[in-house]
């Protein structure tokens, strides 16, 4: 085999593992960081049935938009990894990768919010 394939073969493979999360397996405070900060996504409440859209700062302010308004509200996470947007009331929640991008928000076992299709900046 060329040397040139075989390093990057092996380069290639080993980077695949190197950030890589099981689908299942709650996110931890740093990388829920790092899928939020600075990243416009679209989410979707499953109780209420209710899309949004949501620009998080890195600075802990977000942009929450719905089909009613559009408001300034505020994110942070928890030492355990978990994700709290605080609008009306703070509400916490671990997140969890699905696969293709697609994240569940599972507040005490119940699955409350999809969130998906982060981008970089503000979109809003």
């Amino acid at each position: 085999m060329n040397n040139r394939v075989f390093i990057f073969v092996i380069a290639f493979s080993s980077s695949l593992f190197v950030n890589s999360v099981v689908a299942g397996e709650p996110l931890s405070a740093d990388q829920v960081r790092a899928l939020f900060s600075g990243k416009t996504f679209d989410g979707y409440n499953e109780i209420k049935d209710k899309k949004f859209r949501v620009y998080s700062n890195a600075d802990g302010t977000m942009i929450h938009q719905n089909a009613k308004r559009t408001k300034k509200v505020t994110w942070e996470v928890e030492s355990d990894g978990s994700h709290c947007g605080i609008l009306k009331r703070k509400v916490c929640g671990k997140i969890v990768p699905i696969g293709d991008g697609v994240y569940h928000k599972i507040k005490d076992g119940e699955h409350t919010h999809t969130l998906k299709n982060f981008v970089e900046g503000n979109q809003i």
